[in-house]
């Protein structure tokens, strides 16, 4: 059943009492010819009272959280004033932080704002087909991760400042939703990665790491192509090369409810070494991709850790770097 804007485009209301029920949103934005990769990511916890969320900027130079072009990433904040899901709304909110978004098209378009410490944003996300749906998961360690989750193609425009200093934005992106238990203390090692060549084609790949390996296996994600959509039933992701611990080459292959088959190699732009969650480390990277004759599809590669194997892998030899 296709997803309904009534369920991803407002907070989840049927919240189970849990702490860590979130729900949240992350839109993906770049600027390709400059080397420069962005998000735009926040989670409501409505059982703790407080939201997380915040901007951020980097290149190949800029790539800690502490010296990033810009970071803003908020933890343990009060929620917008007022009453959960009825004063404001999953896109519908602005927070003392200046981090705002507005739905301005049910499941098609969203604008996102941001204005403080010399650093402007204001983006427009246009969706480019319906979203898929992952849904909940009890394999490769996402039993605790949602209880709804999709990804969403588009593109982005519009533009940011910083410092003075304007960046136009225009595009191709991708963004995801989601709202469930979110135990964010505890991390499967795996990968996140996406491309969306144009308007009509793309794909997306979630999974959790294969032990001993430089593989990853599917959890979920999608196939589009010439504008039709379908998940994934099975994919893998690999670590072909390696910038020290980073990845520098990675090749995907999948295989759709369709049947439709797909291969992508992309090779690392520029890379973040994020430390969002207190018990998560990830290498965060914007990727040139190749697949279905495109050549330098944007996208992104994620490849994420408990923050005790990050520290582990980090110390690790290059040697040791090889194997994964």
């Amino acid at each position: 059943m296709p997803l309904s804007s009534e369920i991803a485009d407002h907070l989840c209301m049927h919240i189970d009492p849990d702490l860590y029920w979130s729900d949240s949103s992350w839109f993906s934005w770049a600027i390709p010819e400059k080397g420069i990769n962005g998000i735009f990511y926040n989670h409501f916890r409505p059982n703790m009272n407080c939201m997380l969320g915040g901007p951020a900027m980097w290149d190949s130079k800029h790539y800690h959280n502490w010296d990033m072009l810009y970071f803003d990433w908020q933890l343990m904040r009060l929620l917008p004033e007022g009453k959960y899901g009825v004063d404001y709304d999953k896109y519908d909110f602005v927070t003392p932080w200046s981090m705002s978004i507005k739905l301005l098209e049910p499941l098609k378009k969203y604008q996102l704002g941001y204005d403080r410490n010399g650093f402007k944003l204001d983006l427009v996300f246009e969706a480019i087909s319906e979203p898929n749906v992952i849904g909940v998961k009890k394999e490769g360690g996402y039993d605790e991760a949602y209880k709804l989750h999709f990804e969403q193609p588009g593109r982005i425009t519009g533009h940011v400042e910083l410092d003075g200093v304007r960046y136009d934005v225009d595009c191709f992106s991708i963004r995801d939703g989601s709202h469930g238990r979110r135990y964010l203390e505890k991390v499967t090692t795996g990968g996140y990665t996406w491309s969306t060549a144009d308007e009509k084609n793309g794909w997306h790949f979630m999974g959790s790491n294969i032990e001993g390996t430089n593989e990853s296996k599917a959890a979920g994600g999608y196939i589009l192509r010439d504008g039709v959509m379908s998940s994934i039933t099975s994919g893998v992701r690999r670590v072909l090369e390696r910038n020290g611990p980073r990845p520098a080459l990675i090749e995907v292959e999948m295989e759709d409810e369709l049947g439709r088959s797909l291969r992508a190699t992309g090779r690392e732009v520029c890379s973040a070494q994020l430390l969002l969650f207190p018990d998560h480390g990830q290498w965060w990277s914007q990727f040139a991709w190749e697949y279905d004759g495109f050549s330098k599809a944007i996208g992104e590669d994620q490849e994420y850790y408990g923050l005790d194997e990050f520290r582990r892998w980090l110390r690790a030899s290059p040697e040791v770097w090889k194997t994964r």
